[in-house]
C-alpha cells in the first residue's frame, strides 16, 4: 500500500438526513468507501470523483465547504476524503460486475463499515455542523 490513498464521501439529502453511498471491497466481504491510488496525471479530487464514478456508479459535485480531510489508517499512511454530493446514479458503471453499493443513513454505513479511517470519515463528514454546510451544496 501507498502512503496515501484517495477516497470520496458519496452523499445526498433525503428529507433532511444524509445518505451515503458505500461499497463492498473487491472481496465482497467488506463495505467501504469508493477509492484508489494518486495519480500523477490527475488532482486528489479529480481522482475521488473517478473512484466514485468507477466504484459506485455516482457522478456528483464536490462540496466547496469542506474540501477534504485526511484520516491516518492502521498501517501508518492516510486516506484522503473528499466529500461529493451525488448528481446522478448511474446504472451502469465500470466495477458494476465486481462490487456491491448501497444507499444508505449514516447508522446503516457506520454498522457496515469497518475500517476505522473510513468509520472516521463517515462519523467526521456526518456531524451535525458539516451535515449543514454538505445540504447547502
Amino acid at each position: 500500500m501507498t502512503d496515501m490513498e484517495i477516497g470520496a464521501f458519496p452523499f445526498t439529502i433525503k428529507k433532511g438526513k444524509i445518505m451515503i453511498m458505500i461499497i463492498t471491497n473487491c472481496s465482497g466481504r467488506s463495505w467501504i468507501l469508493p477509492k484508489g491510488q494518486p495519480e500523477a496525471d490527475k488532482g486528489d479530487a479529480q481522482v475521488a470523483h473517478l473512484e466514485a464514478f468507477e466504484e459506485a456508479g455516482v457522478i456528483g459535485k464536490q462540496s466547496v465547504s469542506r474540501r477534504h480531510r485526511n484520516f491516518k489508517r492502521k498501517d501508518g499512511g492516510f486516506l484522503s476524503v473528499y466529500p461529493m454530493k451525488i448528481r446522478k446514479v448511474l446504472g451502469t458503471w465500470p466495477e458494476k460486475n465486481l462490487r456491491k453499493r448501497a444507499l444508505v443513513s449514516v447508522d446503516e454505513a457506520l454498522a457496515r463499515v469497518t475500517r476505522k479511517e473510513h468509520v472516521k470519515a463517515i462519523t467526521y463528514f456526518s456531524r451535525p455542523e458539516n451535515i449543514k454546510r454538505l445540504s447547502k451544496q
